[in-house]
């Protein structure tokens, strides 16, 4: 199958029911295999910011969930920074993916060539741009581990045209989600910090959105 079909089964195997976005050329044929696997939901924003807010929106909403915002190459993704960052700063994990121009025509000042995932490193656990096929399904198995594992937060996957369109093996019956990080305080931690509020004249829980979320 296509690279860009192996993606869309994938998300379809980590959960994900539905996403937000607006198509255009470099994302296109990943929108065509969005629409011939099936299976997953699509809302088409005017805007792709307002994707990338409506994904984060999508998360927060229940348990589980991962939104998805999808735009075409250059300005989608500079658009989708604001989203990211928001994500990032709430620990909402939210996946953006974006097209690209082909490989060969990165670092030429191609149409809408611009390197987003540098941009997006900032506001983001992880910004990627596949430059092989046969990397798809590890790149976004490892998107969603992230997204889920430690502190959770947005990840952006930038798919370059050619990229989504070459053929790959890949067995969605044999994909399996990598485990999820949740690392614990140990006995040792629990009881220094107990012994802090036990303490504490006036203790203080300062409980932020998560809490507010759980």
């Amino acid at each position: 199958m296509t690279a860009a079909a192996a993606a869309v089964e994938i998300l379809k195997l980590e959960g994900v029911e539905q996403a937000f976005g607006v198509p255009g050329a470099a994302i296109n044929p990943f929108y065509r295999e969005l629409k011939n696997v099936g299976g997953i939901a699509h809302t088409l924003a005017r805007h792709v910011e307002g994707a990338s807010h409506m994904a984060e929106g999508y998360t927060r909403a229940k348990a589980g969930n991962i939104g998805v915002c999808i735009g075409t190459s250059g300005p989608a993704g500079t658009d989708m920074i604001t989203g990211l960052y928001s994500a990032i700063a709430d620990s909402i994990p939210i996946l953006c993916i974006t097209g690209q121009a082909p490989v060969s025509k990165l670092h030429k000042e191609d149409f809408q060539a611009v390197d987003i995932a540098t941009i997006a490193k900032p506001v983001t656990k992880a910004a990627t741009t596949v430059l092989e096929a046969a990397q798809v399904p590890g790149v976004f198995q490892q998107a969603f581990h992230l997204m889920r594992s430690g502190r959770p937060g947005p990840v952006l996957i930038d798919l370059p045209i050619d990229v989504q369109l070459t053929e790959i093996e890949f067995d969605p019956e044999t994909y399996t989600p990598l485990p999820v990080y949740k690392p614990q305080a140990s006995r040792a931690q629990a009881e220094k910090a107990l012994g802090f509020l036990l303490e504490a004249e006036r203790p203080l829980i300062v409980a932020g959105g998560g809490i507010i979320n759980a």
